[in-house]
Order: structure tokens, then C-alpha cells, then sequence
């Protein structure tokens, strides 16, 4: 969900580093051992926040999922709860200014979709059947329509179902004469100034040649136009993300990779106009003056004297990141980019299977990698001119306690005029803000103290929790704590396991 908020600061002339003030407005907790599991927070801005959940406490044939609805006070308003078929299960969801959808899914190919308008707090479900085998990626959602990116037999395939009354048209992903099993879908993406969402399409073709096709649909789910972001160039497009400036012309920002799909490393800046690419630049990572600036000492040597090795004998010093990048924003000379740092990380799970031959059973120990969520690091504030020439770049460090199993943007804009942009985020348990001007300054910064979740003689044992900006100069922290209380008084609890939420305000 976007977030945009307005706030007043006063620039001043020479760099202020300081401590940004925190108080705690209100904490409420819920206990974990009351039916419910599974909760997550959507924030609603001025309008508060809802805490989806869903039930242990499962029936035959359907299971519960329940939303509460919270205003700004921490105060519960409202609560509806929706049943699901059992054998099907939550797929994806996408969070709009206006809405909260759902998707649910069984394996014989039947879906629920599940939209919850966020003011009226009504809830709308509608459901249907799609095709056996099909496994859906990812879903978007533009005014009546829902997008299903999916794949059939390894071939692509996009369904639009209105999730107002049910009805679904197909969108086979054909793109010239490629065979359908050589073209990837990587994501889609809806352009929130305009009608519009693109579909970004990767296609190998006949000599092993990557190429980046950008498919636009309307708002009903019409495909309009198809274009070949990489037509002439050697890099293979790992992320993208799009801005819309005018009527016919875009900015696209992301990761390539001269190598693989899976690795990226640098970035790269593009406008089109007209279906036509303008121009088209690459930067590797370790070529901006600051990339690395987050780092030790130490490890910017290790990781230099790395990058000198290689290029003695000729090849790439290669460092992989991805990148979250936010819109693009108009300058009057330029552009200013900013994007997040993150890498996928995994963990080792060992589990045991038992087979049996001639009635004997043999039990073997195995081990797998699991996907553990991405590990955000560091961001990046750029500047680039008219032509896609880098001007500076800024990089300051993000240490998310929190490593979400989706591409988040934790960094939100508290202010952007004419001269500078303020941006406020949580970094560990802290929260930071920082504003630069746009000749790459930093104007001032502030770091608040440790950000504590408990009360008076409480001790936490265990703690898994997010901080997130709300609205205006509010945070919101929740998560899980186990706690222990040494207070003998009666309405103490000794040991307790909760789900809190607390209002902290900054300034």
C-alpha cells in the first residue's frame, strides 16, 4: 500500500546528527493460546489498521479467517470473520488504498477470492474453478479486476477475474514466435498514476539470449501493448519496476546481471517514449562511490582486494544484491532513485522419510534448503541527469530485525519539496529519518534510543517483531513476546505468551 504523509521541518545549514525523540502512545496485547494464529498487520494510515488471522479451530469442511478492525487508539471497532474450504489454501494477496484481496486455492484447481473494502469494512467473496495443474505466482488488483499470473505445464498464462461477480477471461502469454515452455513470467506491477498494469515477461530465445518484454493490460483486463525492453542489449533484466511521467513516456529502474537470472549485479536506468527505447544505462554495483559505505573497514579491503584479483586476470568481481525500488521522482534536472538492498536467504532443515521393502521399514535422514525470507542491508538515494548519467548517490544502512518472505519496502518519504527529500524508516529497533537535498547532501539525520516493548518489571524472554511506519510521525510495532513478570499482585500474569501492538510516536 502506498504511504505518503506531509510533515514540517526546518532545513538548516550544516549537517545535525541527532537523537530522534520516542514515547509510547498506548500498547495492547492479545493472547496467542485464544484460537487464533497466524496474524498480520495492515496498516490503514489516519484510518488505523486491520489484524487479519485465521483459526486452529478448524471445522470438516471450512476454515475461519478473521478481520479486526483497530482506529488509530489501538481501539477495536469492528470484527468479521469469513470461511474458507479447507482443502483450499492462501496463495497470495495484494493491498491497495482502498481494499484488502485475498486469494485461496486447492489443488484440484478451485479459488476463492476474498476482498475486504477497508472503510466500509464490507467483505465480498466470490469463487471459481481453473484449469487442473495450474500453479498461480502472483495476483494484482485494478479497480473490478483481479490479475493471476500462473503457468500451465510450464507454459504462462494470465486469468483476470472480476472480483465483483466472479467472471474470468484467460490471457495465453504468446510473445512472437517464442515457444511458450522458453518464457517466464516475473511479475507484475500496476501503474498507480494511470489505467494501467504491466506484466514483465522474460524470454530465452533460439541462441540462449535473454530479453525483457513489458506487457500492458487496461483496467478491464485487455492486453494493449507489448514491447522489447532489451532488444539490443546484452544484460539480462533481473528486477524492474516502472514510473509512469507522462502520456506516453517511463522510467524503468532495476537489477541486471551479465551472467544468470538468479545473480544480479548493478543497476540500471531506462526511459521509453512511444513504445521506443531512448536510452538505456548500466552500473555495476561495486563502480558507485558509495555502495559499500554501510560496511566495516575491514570488509570494504577484503572485498576490494577481491575485485583486483579477478580484474589481473581478466574477469568480474561479481557482488549479488537485489534491489526494492521505489518510484521514480521528477526533478527539475533529473531524476532521484531509490531503492532498497536485499539478498534471498535459506536454512538447512533435516527430516526423516520411512520406506518399507518386504515388509521391513527403513528410515533415512535427509536434509533440504528452505527459503528463510530477504535479508535487507542497506539503501540507495541516486540522482540521475536527463540522459541516465549517474550524478551522485547516497547509501545509508538498514538493519531490519525482520526478514519478510515478499518484496517490502520498509523506507517511507515524510517530505519531498523543491530542495530536498526526508526519509523515515525503522532500522532495528530504532527508528531513523534522514533528509538530503539534491545535490547529495545529507541536511540532517537523527537515530531515536532503543525502542523497549515492555512494561514495568516485565522480562522479555522471546521477542519476533516488526516496526513500520503508520502515518503523520506515528509508528506501529507488533509482534510475538514471551514474557515473564516477577509482580506478585493478582492481576499479574507470571509467564505469558502475547501478540502486542504499540503506538510510538516520533518526533
Amino acid at each position: 500500500m502506498k504511504k505518503s504523509i506531509l510533515l514540517t521541518i526546518f532545513v538548516i545549514a550544516i549537517i545535525a546528527r541527532g537523537l530522534t525523540q520516542v514515547s509510547y502512545e498506548k500498547r495492547v496485547e492479545f493472547e496467542l493460546k485464544n484460537g487464533y494464529y497466524n496474524e498480520e498487520i495492515i496498516e490503514l494510515g489516519k484510518s488505523g489498521f486491520i489484524m487479519l488471522s485465521q483459526t486452529h479451530n478448524r471445522s470438516n469442511s471450512e476454515g475461519e479467517y478473521k478481520y479486526e478492525k483497530f482506529n488509530i487508539n489501538l481501539e477495536s471497532v469492528d470484527s468479521k470473520s469469513i470461511y474458507i474450504p479447507r482443502k483450499q489454501r492462501e496463495i497470495d494477496s495484494y493491498t491497495n488504498d482502498t481494499h484488502i484481496h485475498r486469494i485461496f486455492k486447492s489443488i484440484k484447481g478451485k479459488f476463492t477470492i476474498v476482498s475486504m473494502e477497508t472503510e466500509s469494512f464490507n467483505l465480498k467473496k466470490v469463487e471459481g474453478s481453473l484449469p487442473k495443474k495450474t500453479s498461480i505466482d502472483e495476483i494484482v488488483v485494478l479497480g473490478d479486476y483481479t490479475f493471476i499470473s500462473a503457468t500451465i505445464k510450464r507454459s504462462p498464462i494470465v486469468f483476470v477475474v472480476n472480483w465483483k461477480t466472479g467472471a474470468m477471461t484467460t490471457t495465453p502469454i504468446n510473445i512472437d514466435n517464442f515457444n511458450p515452455k522458453h518464457t517466464t513470467l516475473m511479475n507484475f506491477q500496476v501503474i498507480e498514476n494511470s489505467n494501467e498494469v504491466f506484466l514483465y515477461v522474460n524470454v530465452l530465445n533460439k541462441v540462449k539470449e535473454d530479453n525483457l518484454y513489458i506487457i500492458q493490460f487496461d483496467d478491464k483486463g485487455v492486453k494493449k501493448k507489448v514491447m522489447n525492453l532489451t532488444k539490443d542489449v546484452e544484460e539480462n533484466i533481473v528486477d524492474i519496476s516502472t514510473t509512469k511521467l507522462d502520456h506516453n513516456k517511463y522510467v524503468h529502474t532495476g537489477t541486471y546481471s551479465t551472467r544468470s537470472q538468479h545473480t544480479s549485479e548493478g543497476l540500471f536506468f531506462c526511459v521509453s517514449k512511444n513504445e521506443a527505447i531512448e536510452f538505456i544505462k548500466f552500473y555495476n554495483f561495486l563502480d558507485l562511490e558509495n555502495f559499500l559505505s554501510y560496511l566495516p573497514e575491514r570488509r570494504i579491503k577484503k572485498i576490494e582486494k577481491k575485485k583486483k584479483k579477478k580484474e589481473s586476470k581478466g574477469k568480474d568481481f561479481i557482488i549479488n544484491y537485489r534491489i526494492a525500488a521505489h518510484e521514480t521522482i521528477l526533478l527539475k534536472d533529473g531524476y532521484l532513485f531509490l531503492g532498497e538492498a536485499y539478498y534471498p536467504t535459506y536454512r538447512t532443515e533435516t527430516y526423516t522419510t520411512t520406506s518399507y521393502v518386504n515388509g521391513v521399514a527403513t528410515t533415512t535422514t535427509q536434509t533440504r534448503t528452505v527459503f528463510d525470507g530477504f535479508q535487507y542491508t542497506h539503501a540507495i538515494l541516486g540522482k540521475f541527469d536527463f540522459e541516465g548519467n549517474l550524478v551522485w548517490d547516497e547509501i545509508f544502512e538498514m538493519n531490519s530485525l525482520r526478514k519478510p518472505y515478499f518484496v517490502k519496502r520498509f523506507i517511507s518519504i515524510a517530505e519531498q519539496n523543491p530542495n530536498l527529500i526526508k526519509l523515515v524508516y525503522g532500522n532495528s529497533n530504532y527508528i531513523d529519518s534522514k533528509s538530503i537535498d539534491f545535490d547529495g547532501n545529507v541536511v540532517q539525520e537523527s537515530k531515536s534510543k532503543e525502542i523497549k516493548t515492555n512494561f514495568e518489571n516485565d522480562k522479555i524472554k522471546r521477542t519476533f517483531s516488526n516496526l513500520d511506519f503508520w502515518y503523520d510521525n506515528y509508528f506501529i510495532a507488533y509482534g510475538n513476546q514471551k514474557i515473564k513478570n516477577s509482580d506478585d499482585t493478582k492481576d499479574t500474569k507470571r509467564k505469558r505468551t502475547v501478540y502486542f501492538i504499540n503506538k510510538i510516536k516520533f518526533k
